[in-house]
C-alpha cells in the first residue's frame, strides 16, 4: 500500500502496486477498477471536488482523473502533452494546477483548461529524476528537488507574459542570384537592417528576405506573419520560418512587411517593412507609350484623311447617278401612272393565277410527255422484237427487250415524278393537323439535319459539305408538332445543300461548301437559322419563293412546293418564316417559333 486518503465525501481510496481500491463502509468492502482501465502502481495523489480524485500511475499511462465511480477515469499522459509517462510525485498549487516532475522536465498540468505547460533546462529548470519530490509551502511557493539542490518556482510569477514587444530586423535581401546584407554602394547605400526603399530593373524580380525577432527569453519560440502588399492579400499564418521568397514579380510598386512575437505571443505589430519598386522595361515605359500614342494618332488621322476624301468621291458619283435615275424614274411614272392605276388589282390577281396555273401545267405536263413519248417508243420496239424472234434472231431481240426495259424504267422514274407532284400538291392543299408534343428542339433540328446530310450522300457520292451547328443549351422544351417542324427543316436544309452544291461545281475545289444550323432562346420566341454561304437568291425572285411551285432548280430537280409548305406550316404554328439574301455570298432562312 502506497497511500490511503479521504475524499471529500468521506469515502477512503487506496492506493497499490496492483491498483486503485476505494472502501465502501457500509458494505465493508473494497471496489477496485476493472482490467480495462486498470491503474498499477499508484504512486501519489491530489483531491479534488465532489468525490473525484488526482492520482500519478507512473506505469499506467500518467496522470489520472477518477470518480466518483472506482471506474470513471479519465486519463493525461503523453498523448495528452505530459513529458514522460514515469512522473511519481505531483502537487497542487493555489492557481488550480498540478506541478508533474519527470525525467524529461517539468508539466504543469491546468485542471480547468485540461493543458499541459512544459518547461526545461534551458528556462532555467535544474535536471532532477523521477524519484525526487515536490512541496508547496504555505505561500502558495513550489519546491522540487533537483540533481544539484532544489528548484524554487513562484507560480503567480512565472505565468505573467512577458510584455516585452520583440525588435524585428529584416537582416539580407536575395535578388535573382545575390545576397545582399551590407551596403554595396549600387542597391543599397546603408545595411539592408536600415534601408527603407530599394529600386531594381525590370529583370532583377525574383526575391528573399531573411528576418529576425531580437528577443532573447526563448529565442527559439518567437512567430514571425509577413505579407507582400500589392501581391499577397492576407498576412501568413504565424511560423518560425525567418525567410520569405517571391518569384516571378511585375514591374510595380510592393511593400514587404514583417511582424513577430515574442515566446509568451506577444506581437510587435508595427515589425519592419521595405518599399520595393521595379522598374518596367523600356518597352513599357511611360516615354514608349507616348510614343505609340502619337503613332497610333498619326495613323489614324492619315486613314481619316483618306477615308473622308473617298467618301466625298463616292457619295459625289452616287448622288449623280441618283438624280439622273430619279429624273428619268419621275418621267416613265407620269405616262404610265394613269394607264396602270385602273389595272393594277386585277392585274396582281390575274399574274398569281396565271403563275400558279403555269406552274402546275409546267411541273405535271413534262413527266406526261416523257410517259407518252417513251410508251410510243416501247410499242414500236416491241413490234420489231416480234418480228426478230419469229426470223429467229434471238440476239436482236435480246438488245431490244433490253431497250425496252429501260424505256419502261424511266416512265415509271416520270410517273413517280408526277405522282410527287400531285401527292404535294394534295399534302399543301389539305394538310391535316398533328398532336402538338413537348420535345427537345435542339435533338429534333440536330436529327434531320443529319437525315438530311446522309440522304444526299446517298443519292450523290461527290456532294460534301461542311455541318456548323450551335444550339442553345438553354432552350429547353417547346410545344410543337415534331413531324411537321421536321419536314420544314429538311425542306431548308436541302436546300442550303443543294445551294452550296451547286456553287461548288463552280469554283473547281476552291470553294468550302458550309451550311450553318444554330437555335437560341430569345425573350417570347424561339429561333431557328438555316445559314449556307452559296451563292444567293436573286433580288428580283426573293419575293417569289414562298409562292407554290416557284423554283430556281432545273426541270426535275424540284415541284416549288417545300418552301410554300414550310410557310404555312410556321404559320399554323403561329411563328414566322423569313428569309435573308445577298448575291453571290448566301442566304439565311429564318424561323421564329413561339415558346408555348
Amino acid at each position: 500500500i502506497h497511500f490511503m486518503v479521504e475524499d471529500d465525501l468521506n469515502r477512503m481510496w487506496v492506493g497499490t502496486d496492483g491498483g486503485l481500491n476505494l472502501y465502501d463502509s457500509e458494505n465493508d468492502r473494497f471496489h477496485r477498477n476493472n482490467d480495462e482501465v486498470n491503474l498499477p502502481s499508484i504512486s501519489n495523489y491530489a483531491k479534488g471536488v465532489n468525490g473525484k480524485m488526482w492520482f500519478v500511475a507512473y506505469s499506467g499511462g500518467g496522470l489520472a482523473h477518477v470518480g466518483p465511480d472506482v471506474n470513471d477515469v479519465t486519463m493525461y499522459g503523453e498523448d495528452k502533452g505530459l513529458l514522460h509517462n514515469d512522473a511519481i510525485t505531483m502537487t497542487f498549487d493555489n492557481l488550480g494546477k498540478l506541478w508533474l516532475p519527470t525525467e524529461r522536465g517539468l508539466s504543469v498540468f491546468d485542471t480547468l483548461t485540461k493543458t499541459y505547460t512544459n518547461f526545461f533546462e534551458k528556462d532555467g529548470l535544474q535536471k532532477y529524476g523521477r524519484d525526487y519530490r515536490s512541496f508547496k509551502t504555505q505561500n502558495g511557493d513550489i519546491w522540487i528537488g533537483g540533481y544539484n539542490g532544489l528548484n524554487h518556482i513562484v507560480p503567480s510569477e512565472l505565468f505573467k507574459k512577458d510584455s516585452t514587444l520583440p525588435n524585428v530586423l529584416i537582416t539580407a535581401m536575395h535578388i535573382n542570384d545575390s545576397v545582399y546584407s551590407a551596403p554595396d554602394d549600387n542597391l543599397f547605400k546603408n545595411a539592408v537592417s536600415y534601408t527603407k526603399e530599394v529600386k531594381l530593373s525590370y529583370w532583377q524580380k525574383d526575391l528573399s528576405f531573411q528576418f529576425v525577432a531580437l528577443h532573447y527569453l526563448r529565442p527559439e519560440d518567437n512567430l514571425y506573419s509577413w505579407k507582400l502588399e500589392n501581391y499577397d492579400s492576407n498576412w501568413t499564418s504565424p511560423s518560425k520560418t525567418q525567410q520569405a521568397s517571391y518569384t516571378n514579380l511585375s514591374p510595380g510598386s510592393y511593400t514587404f512587411r514583417v511582424k513577430a512575437s515574442n515566446a509568451d505571443g506577444v506581437w510587435n505589430e508595427t515589425g519592419a517593412s521595405i518599399e520595393i519598386h521595379i522598374s518596367p522595361p523600356w518597352w513599357l515605359s511611360w516615354w514608349a507609350y507616348g510614343i505609340y500614342f502619337l503613332i497610333l494618332v498619326l495613323l489614324a488621322w492619315k486613314l481619316h484623311q483618306y477615308q473622308k476624301a473617298k467618301t466625298i468621291r463616292v457619295e459625289r458619283q452616287k448622288a449623280q447617278e441618283k438624280e439622273l435615275a430619279q429624273a428619268k424614274e419621275i418621267e416613265k411614272a407620269y405616262t404610265e401612272l394613269k394607264a396602270t392605276q385602273s389595272q393594277l388589282i386585277q392585274s396582281e390577281k390575274m399574274a398569281s393565277l396565271g403563275e400558279l396555273t403555269a406552274g402546275i401545267a409546267h411541273e405535271i405536263q413534262n413527266p406526261l410527255n416523257f410517259v407518252n413519248n417513251f410508251s410510243e417508243v416501247s410499242n414500236e420496239l416491241i413490234n420489231e422484237m416480234v418480228e426478230e424472234v419469229y426470223k429467229g434472231n434471238t440476239t436482236e431481240a435480246k438488245v431490244i427487250a433490253e431497250d425496252i426495259k429501260q424505256n419502261l424504267e424511266k416512265i415509271l422514274y416520270h410517273g413517280k415524278r408526277a405522282d410527287g407532284i400531285v401527292k404535294g400538291m394534295l399534302l399543301h392543299s389539305r394538310m391535316e393537323k398533328g398532336e402538338k408534343e413537348f420535345i427537345k428542339l435542339n435533338g429534333l433540328v440536330d436529327e434531320y439535319v443529319r437525315l438530311a446530310y446522309h440522304g444526299l450522300r446517298a443519292k450523290d457520292k461527290s456532294f460534301n459539305a461542311t455541318i456548323v451547328t450551335d444550339y442553345d443549351s438553354s432552350l429547353g422544351n417547346i410545344e410543337i408538332i415534331p413531324q411537321d417542324i421536321g419536314r420544314v427543316i429538311l425542306n431548308l436544309v436541302n436546300n442550303a445543300f443543294y445551294a452550296v452544291h451547286d456553287k461548288n461545281k463552280h469554283h473547281n475545289g476552291t470553294f468550302e461548301p458550309t451550311v450553318t444550323v444554330s437555335t437560341k432562346k430569345k425573350d417570347k420566341n424561339v429561333e431557328i437559322k438555316v445559314e449556307d454561304n452559296g451563292n444567293g437568291i436573286p433580288k428580283n425572285i426573293v419575293g417569289k419563293i414562298f409562292q407554290p411551285f416557284f423554283t430556281t432548280k432545273p426541270t426535275g430537280q424540284g415541284t416549288g412546293l417545300g418552301l410554300s409548305l414550310s410557310y404555312d406550316i410556321i404559320k399554323a404554328h403561329g411563328g414566322e418564316l423569313k428569309a435573308v439574301t445577298k448575291e453571290g455570298e448566301g442566304t439565311v432562312f429564318i424561323i421564329e417559333l413561339p415558346k408555348t
